[in-house]
């Protein structure tokens, strides 16, 4: 009985070195396949695929300095009642007429020839009654946008604050004492400087007075070494940025007049790769 019990011990199944290696590397393969799919599901779970919007055409409300002409009344064409007394005598009914004048000794005022001059212009039209019109100044907001547009944004240092600026386009500007606007721009990477005569700008430009952007602002303009030329730093906004902030406004006032809006906030929201307004506050009238 005892012999019996040592030869089943003899011949038991046993786990040997190469098992529990195998049985290791498995193991460490399944969590290493685990880690990464749950690290890919992370990854593009937080991937943002932002939408295109189309931004549609903003005219441009722009005054006349001139004035606009308007014209008071469009005349009515002219009917044929009218072309027999518009129609010039034929040279021989004026010669017929002079001969008959002065074998009777009438009177110039009594010839055909100005009798048919008397009767132009007595149609049944009223003629070109129109008058200049008293004119105006074209479509004028009671408050210019870039005076009621408040922008705000609070960038975490200076380099995001630099990429916002180059991500819109908007350029650096210092009034010069030399009489010139002294532009930076490309502020983010290496600051590309220029010079052009105040008369010469068109675009929208406002101070930064709000939160932390009048501080970079300057900063920014001394390291692209054109605040030595004067105290005054501005932004210059261009135009297809003037068109979307004036689009969320309409947007947000739901149509509303413009001439009733007193102030608009803007706040700006970075992004992965981008930046986009909202409209954080209005007041109104």
């Amino acid at each position: 009985m005892p012999k019996a019990q040592a030869t089943k011990r003899k011949y038991r199944l046993s786990v040997n070195t190469y098992d529990r290696t195998s049985t290791l590397l498995i193991a460490l393969l399944l969590m290493v396949g685990l880690t990464v799919s749950g690290l890919l599901v992370v990854f593009f779970a937080n991937r943002r695929f932002p939408s295109i919007e189309p931004i549609p055409v903003v005219p441009v409300e722009a005054t006349s300095a001139n004035a606009n002409q308007g014209l008071a009344t469009e005349p009515d064409p002219p009917g044929a009642e009218e072309a027999p007394d518009l129609s010039e005598p034929q040279l021989q009914d004026t010669l017929d007429a002079l001969t008959s004048a002065a074998s009777t000794k009438q009177a110039l005022l009594s010839d055909e020839t100005l009798e048919a001059e008397d009767k132009a212009g007595k149609g049944k039209g009223l003629g070109d009654a129109r008058m200049a019109g008293p004119g105006g100044d074209g479509v004028v907001e009671r408050i210019p946008r870039w005076q009621r547009w408040k922008i705000r944004f609070d960038p975490d240092n200076e380099a995001e604050f630099a990429r916002w600026l180059d991500f819109h386009k908007i350029e650096i500007g210092v009034l010069g004492r030399d009489n010139l606007v002294h532009y930076a721009s490309e502020v983010s990477t290496t600051p590309k400087q220029r010079s052009e005569k105040p008369g010469k700008e068109t675009r929208g430009y406002t101070s930064a007075a709000d939160g932390p952007m009048p501080a970079l602002t300057n900063r920014l303009a001394r390291k692209a070494d054109i605040a030595r030329h004067g105290t005054i730093v501005l932004l210059f906004y261009p135009f297809e940025l003037e068109s979307v902030l004036w689009t969320l406004e309409k947007k947000y006032s739901e149509d509303r007049d413009v001439n009733t809006i007193r102030e608009t906030v803007f706040t700006v929201v970075p992004g992965r790769d981008q930046f986009t307004f909202e409209v954080l506050d209005q007041k109104y009238f």
